[in-house]
């Protein structure tokens, strides 16, 4: 069985940490099938699930666990560049199946014992257990853990996740246990999550636990988010949706053509930013709007004006 040459990919400038960091990719392929998912989409994916020959959401490290592991370790070794790494773009370190088997507690203990390694970036819509929360707790200066939870309206675009409030809990775990903790609203559907009917009781259990970090970010798409979006709800929902999407794409990520997306109209993330940041405020939150999913300078500019900054691409990690 095949896997691409790397498990690592430099970041990007223009992203988090200003592209001074390395994406892992232990594995290929996600189990949650969130609908909004644009890894499905992308050519290094789609080649990589064709050589292996498997489906996007039974994700496979392609060779023998420990096999990867010598090989991560390997070009860790070779590479000093190799210190800030982020889990995963395409993936979810906290898949089930590698959860249960200890594949991914062998490769973040691989990570944090590693005295090259200075910063484990977690983001996750899945859950860990006992033995990865302990290594987090004896690393906690090492780890962020960025929680992928938002408020829960009539209709989810989720499907294969483990619960908003068992997310939460885990989330409240790492956060006692002194890793940066911070939760990823991400990404919001206008008029279904940001609504205060909907928003405020999240922010307030989010209080309650001592989560009081929070990242916030809208849904973008494509071609292929659009045909999922569709296919699971109806042409209807989609189109009500785009009502509040400029009538161009653009794209996010320089030299990356595969990273142009739909954005929402100015006027329409503005008013609702408003209401996301009267209620983080109420709250006493510490907070930001993603600046890699803002829009143009014009946008920035709008946003803050109402209270709420922009990442400066270092919040969260």
């Amino acid at each position: 069985m095949k896997i691409k040459k790397s498990f690592f990919v430099p970041g990007c400038l223009g992203t988090c940490w200003y592209g001074k960091y390395h994406y892992l990719e232990p594995f290929t392929g996600c189990e949650h099938d969130c609908v909004y998912c644009y890894g499905k989409g992308r050519s290094d994916v789609l080649e990589v699930l064709k050589e292996i020959g498997n489906s996007f959401n039974n994700p496979q490290i392609g060779i023998g666990a420990e096999d990867a592991l010598k090989a991560i370790e390997a070009e860790i070794n070779a590479d000093p560049n190799i210190h800030t790494i982020k889990l995963s773009r395409y993936t979810d370190i906290f898949t089930n199946k590698f959860v249960q088997d200890g594949y991914s507690f062998k490769l973040l203990k691989l990570l944090a014992e590693h005295p090259q390694i200075k910063r484990i970036i977690i983001t996750t819509k899945g859950i860990p257990n006992d033995n990865i929360m302990s290594l987090i707790e004896k690393y906690a200066n090492k780890f962020s853990y960025n929680a992928a939870v938002k408020p829960q309206a009539e209709i989810c675009l989720e499907t294969n996740v483990p619960t908003a409030e068992e997310r939460l809990k885990w989330a409240q775990r790492a956060n006692k246990a002194g890793a940066l903790t911070t939760i990823h609203m991400d990404p919001l559907i206008v008029g279904l999550e940001d609504t205060a009917e909907v928003m405020e009781p999240f922010i307030a259990r989010l209080k309650e636990m001592g989560l009081n970090r929070v990242m916030f970010s809208y849904l973008l798409y494509d071609y292929t988010i659009a045909k999922n979006i569709i296919d699971k709800f109806g042409e209807d929902f989609f189109l009500k949706l785009k009502s509040n999407y400029l009538d161009n794409n653009r794209q996010i990520l320089p030299k990356q053509t595969e990273t142009t997306y739909y954005a929402l109209k100015y006027e329409v993330k503005l008013e609702s930013v408003k209401t996301i940041t009267s209620i983080l405020k109420k709250y006493n939150m510490e907070f930001v709007l993603c600046g890699l999913k803002s829009s143009d300078k014009e946008d920035i500019l709008g946003i803050k004006g109402c209270g709420c900054n922009i990442c400066d691409g270092k919040f969260y990690a």
